[in-house]
């Protein structure tokens, strides 16, 4: 029986463990390759969900800013339409004076045609009036003009000129005639808002 080669059988050997260690080697590098693929591809998704995001900030931003616009357009068309409005407010009051003042029926017409388109005008504007006679005085929507004495303190006996309002918001604050009780010393408060009245004059 032939014996095997001892140095041939170690030869081999080393051959087989080199070619286990390339194939580990491989296989090693393969992995890397692919966790460095992987990575990559992460990278890659963060950086276009940043993108994203800040694609989406900058369309929010502008959207906002687009409203504010709007608004303070919205606003400043209120506030330079109020000062017209207050004008015509004015005319309507003369107008309702010479009406009840005035004797002759052809004149009281011509008047009354005025009259009525103007207020036509008002309402197709917003412009509402307000309502004060009977109600309790509020020196934040009335100002006192007259005093007169009554059982009942701080109560609006009757209009000296009118009040108005478009969409909420005090057009001209209607001047008053409050009841005033002698033996409450507290009067009424006179109006807060002078300050900020819109009337156009």
């Amino acid at each position: 029986m032939q014996t095997e080669n001892p140095s041939k059988k170690a030869f081999e050997e080393k051959m087989k463990k080199e070619h286990q260690k390339d194939a580990s080697k491989e296989i090693l590098q393969k992995e890397l390759k692919n966790e460095i693929n992987m990575q990559a591809k992460d990278s890659k998704d963060i950086k276009i969900d940043e993108l994203v995001n800040d694609i989406k900030r900058l369309q929010a931003d502008f959207q906002n800013h687009c409203k504010r616009i709007e608004q303070e357009k919205k606003e400043f068309t209120e506030y330079a339409s109020s000062g017209v409005l207050c004008k015509i407010l004015t005319i309507v009051d003369e107008l309702e004076i010479a009406l009840r003042n005035m004797k002759n029926a052809e004149d009281q017409k011509g008047i009354q045609i005025v009259l009525t388109k103007l207020k036509k005008i008002l309402t197709e504007e917003g412009v509402t009036e307000m309502i004060c006679k009977g109600q309790k005085f509020d020196p934040y929507r009335h100002e006192v003009i007259l005093y007169e004495d009554g059982k009942e303190d701080g109560i609006i006996l009757d209009e000296i000129q009118k009040g108005y309002q478009i969409k909420q918001k005090i057009l001209r604050y209607p001047k008053v005639k409050v009841s005033r009780n002698e033996s409450n010393e507290a009067k009424p408060q006179t109006n807060k808002n002078n300050e900020t009245k819109m009337e156009g004059e």
